[in-house]
């Protein structure tokens, strides 16, 4: 990889905010590990997210203008 990027793993989720409305929302891990325990601690803890996507970045390239 010829870049590196900080963070590999890109969550995108819904959540009940302060509110009381459902959001998206978005969070970056350097780990799979990190990931899963960030969902399983949420919800632990009585938050009602529901995952939208996880993907995990392993290549990426710059784009030039």
């Amino acid at each position: 990889m010829g870049n590196n990027l900080d963070k590999l793993f890109l969550l995108t989720y819904t959540a009940k905010g302060y509110d009381g409305f459902a959001h998206s929302y978005h969070a970056w891990f350097a780990t799979e590990e990190e990931l899963r325990s960030f969902v399983c601690e949420q919800k632990a803890a009585g938050g009602e997210i529901e995952t939208d996507l996880a993907i995990e970045i392993r290549d990426y390239r710059s784009i030039s203008v």
